[in-house]
């Protein structure tokens, strides 16, 4: 097992191209690419990251198939991919962890699982997570009238016994529709709770045009709490990256060599190394300093629920306004644990259980 320090906690980025063009699309438009990846070149770049990371003294960890739309490969290829990771894990005798894919789901259907089916050793090899936005009218008017397909093949995915995460985007949008969307999350939530799958379900929040204002973040904190919502959101759950606030450490590789903090800063403006050119030593140095002197809100330094939330993910803090350096969550947080210690689960004891 290798120490800490040594482990690579990663997304690998597939493509820069995608069969959906939704509002809140993370990729600048002039870094996107109409031609989609040659599956070949996906293959034999995972080959060379895994034996440079190897021949380095370094490991995979958690790790996580994406950007922009990872099932663009070919089915056949995703399983080969799946095996080759398997395989490291195996090798450096690292334990517990499963590929995951990031998908749209679009392309799941039938004959995409059929393959997967067939040619992967174990269908708990691969998780698949889908991003749904319900309501229907609310993902249909972010992602090009596609809820119909994508709802589909994800319970089609569910039905056949794939583990299927669920990460659905808030925007200003789903406030319209506050009751529709609690029912749908209040269902799948159930499906989750006594059958286990999906085996996850997570919602965070829009950034930019779609995000909610301070009134509506207040508004929706309190109909998730009043519907026992809140456990989904991800800043609230242990173990998330944006947790770690400055210190996040999380990597986004992707098949051209370029290194990214995540998927939020892939664009020319996030490349921050090179890992075909580089040495891991020298990437995940570069990594350690990247958003250290970014802005935390001096008010943060005297609120108790810093120790969670550590001012939120650093590149999706509040810009503008008293308000900036602040997590995007903040009043959700304040909202979620205050609520919590009037119920006599206090900070520490959250803390100490994370």
């Amino acid at each position: 097992m290798k120490s800490a320090n040594r482990i690579l906690n990663m997304y690998f980025a597939t493509h820069k191209t995608c069969n959906l063009s939704c509002r809140y699309c993370y990729i600048p438009k002039d870094n996107r690419q109409e031609k989609k990846a040659d599956d070949s070149a996906i293959i034999n770049a995972l080959i060379k990251f895994i034996d440079k990371a190897e021949s380095e003294g370094y490991a995979i960890g958690k790790f996580c198939f994406h950007g922009s739309e990872p099932s663009l490969m070919e089915p056949v290829t995703l399983t080969e991919c799946t095996k080759l990771v398997n395989r490291h894990w195996k090798k450096n005798k690292i334990e517990g962890l499963s590929v995951a894919i990031q998908t749209n789901g679009i392309r799941l259907n039938n004959d995409y699982l059929n393959v997967l089916e067939e040619k992967l050793n174990n269908k708990n090899d691969l998780r698949i997570g889908f991003s749904i936005d319900p309501p229907k009218q609310v993902h249909d008017l972010l992602r090009n009238d596609s809820y119909d397909i994508v709802f589909g093949n994800m319970n089609n995915t569910i039905n056949r016994g794939f583990k299927v995460g669920i990460l659905s985007v808030i925007t200003n949008e789903t406030i319209q529709y506050v009751r529709e969307f609690a029912d749908w999350m209040k269902y799948y939530s159930w499906l989750s709770d006594n059958k286990g799958n999906p085996y996850k379900i997570k919602i965070k929040f829009a950034t930019g045009e779609q995000a909610l204002n301070e009134k509506e973040i207040k508004e929706l904190s309190d109909y998730l709490k009043s519907n026992g919502l809140m456990n989904l959101c991800q800043i609230l759950t242990p173990g998330y990256c944006m947790q770690r606030g400055n210190e996040c450490e999380w990597y986004e590789f992707d098949i051209e060599g370029n290194c990214y903090s995540c998927n939020k800063a892939y664009g020319e403006d996030g490349i921050f190394a090179n890992w075909q050119n580089e040495t891991f030593a020298e990437i995940v140095d570069k990594r350690k300093n990247l958003y250290i002197t970014y802005l935390q809100n001096p008010e943060c330094c005297e609120c108790i629920y810093e120790l969670i939330c550590n001012s939120g993910c650093p590149i999706d803090r509040k810009k503008d306004g008293e308000l900036a350096g602040k997590a995007l969550e903040c009043s959700l947080i304040k909202i979620v644990l205050s609520e919590s210690e009037k119920n006599g689960n206090y900070i520490y004891e959250i803390i100490n259980n994370c």
